[in-house]
C-alpha cells in the first residue's frame, strides 16, 4: 500500500469498519432467508383475540379522530359512520397517496367493506407495514349467533 493510502487508513480506521460491518449485515439480511424473520404471531394475535374487530356501535364511540376506509364503491355506511369517510379500492390501498393518508392520521383507522375477508387482508398488510390503531367494523348482519 502507498503511503497516502495507509496514512488514510489510520485515520478513518473506525469509520471503515463500522461501513464494512453494516454492508456485510445488509448482505446478510439480503440473502438469508433465516434471519431477521418477522413474528407473524405478534402480528396475527390481535386477530386472533379479536381485538381488531369493532361493531358500528364500538366505532362510533372510539375517540380520536376517527379516519373510516370505505373498501368498495358500492358499499354503503350507515349515517352513524358518515364524518371523516375515505371511499377507495382494497387494490389501491397500498398507493403511495393512501398510504401517506392513513400514516398521517392521528386516531384509529377503521376498515369497513361488505366482506369481511377483504377488511381482514387489508388489516394485515396494514398490520405487517408497521401501521398501527387499525380496526375492522363486523357488520351487526355479519355477526354469528354463538
Amino acid at each position: 500500500m502507498s503511503e497516502k493510502a495507509m496514512k488514510l487508513f489510520k485515520n478513518y480506521w473506525l469509520v471503515i469498519l463500522i461501513f464494512s460491518l453494516v454492508t456485510l449485515l445488509v448482505i446478510l439480511r439480503t440473502f438469508s432467508q433465516n434471519n431477521f424473520r418477522y413474528d407473524a404471531v405478534k402480528w396475527a394475535a390481535p386477530s386472533v383475540l379479536g381485538s381488531n374487530i369493532l361493531t358500528e356501535n364500538q366505532a362510533v364511540l372510539m375517540e380520536g379522530k376517527k379516519l373510516i376506509i370505505v373498501l368498495g364503491s358500492e358499499v354503503t355506511v350507515s349515517k352513524q359512520l358518515q364524518s371523516n369517510v375515505l371511499r377507495m379500492e382494497a387494490e389501491s390501498i397500498l398507493d403511495k397517496d393512501n398510504l401517506e393518508i392513513l400514516r398521517g392520521n392521528k386516531g384509529p383507522v377503521i376498515l369497513y367493506s361488505d366482506q369481511i375477508s377483504v377488511s381482514a387482508k387489508i388489516w394485515m398488510v396494514l398490520s405487517e407495514m408497521g401501521l398501527k390503531n387499525i380496526y375492522i367494523i363486523l357488520q351487526e348482519q355479519n355477526h354469528l349467533i354463538q
